[in-house]
């Protein structure tokens, strides 16, 4: 059995030693911790009949332009067999306010399921300028961000907020199997990004197998909301696709701005 519950605080100075912390786990039962760095805090854990997995918190301690704020990284690499969750949530705490505006952006991540087999990678990294999701090469096999297979009832949500109401939601429940990619998003002082961004490619899809299930993706925007791949918009307010779907399900770009 593993059970671990960790606060965790960084001191942080200029142009110090980075400061990290790793950790592993591989067997039954729940783990997790709490860090904050001063300029951002995360909030992990994962619970099961079997679990593995790493969790990565990196403060650069590298002060860049003398601007007050250290960068940031998180990544959780996950799995659980049996029954179970994953999740992580991050917030951004300082920002150069002068130029780039308030801190407060979230990223949040979260994968369940009564059993069967699910999988989440999610990094997660801050700066004076923004909160970023850069997940190139920081994958699941096959180029995933969460999977499911083989649940009798899994639950999904990605949710990310800039600070200043924008924000993006995806939402989805069912039985089965389940694929989610979200490679990269931005929550930064124009808005948020879901799906892509972060000078990437966009890796914005979902599909989903077995006897029924639910996917919702939601935009809320200040001034307006944008779907790209679907050439939907509008201005200011809430919009949002939404399937109930039976037998199988799949949609090739999902990718949402909000600002």
């Amino acid at each position: 059995m593993v059970v671990l519950v960790a606060m965790l605080a960084f001191s942080s100075f200029a142009m110090a030693a980075p400061t990290e912390v790793n950790i592993d786990w591989n067997g039954a039962g729940q783990i997790g911790s709490s860090i904050n760095t001063g300029d951002s805090s995360t909030v992990w854990s994962t619970a099961g009949n079997f679990i593995s997995g790493s969790f990565v918190a990196k403060d650069k301690n590298d002060n860049p332009y003398n601007y007050g704020v250290d960068s940031n990284e998180y990544v959780i690499n996950a799995s659980v067999s049996g029954g179970g969750y994953i999740e992580m949530q991050t917030d951004r705490l300082t920002s150069k306010e002068s130029t780039y505006g308030t801190p407060g952006q979230q990223s949040y991540a979260f994968v369940g399921a009564n059993d069967g087999d699910i999988a989440l990678v999610n990094r997660t990294t801050t700066n004076y300028a923004a909160m970023k999701d850069p997940g190139y090469q920081y994958q699941l096999s096959g180029g995933h961000n969460i999977t499911v297979a083989n649940s009798s009832a899994y639950e999904i949500t990605r949710f990310i907020a800039d600070g200043k109401g924008n924000t993006g939601n995806i939402y989805a429940f069912g039985d089965g199997d389940a694929v989610l990619d979200s490679m990269s998003s931005e929550m930064g002082g124009t808005g948020i990004k879901l799906g892509h961004g972060c000078g990437c490619y966009t890796d914005a899809n979902y599909t989903a197998s077995g006897g029924s299930g639910h996917f919702e993706v939601t935009g809320v925007g200040n001034n307006s909301v944008v779907f790209e791949g679907l050439g939907l918009s509008s201005g200011g307010g809430s919009l949002s696709i939404v399937a109930n779907w039976a037998n199988n399900f799949s949609i090739d770009n999902y990718a949402v701005t909000a600002k």
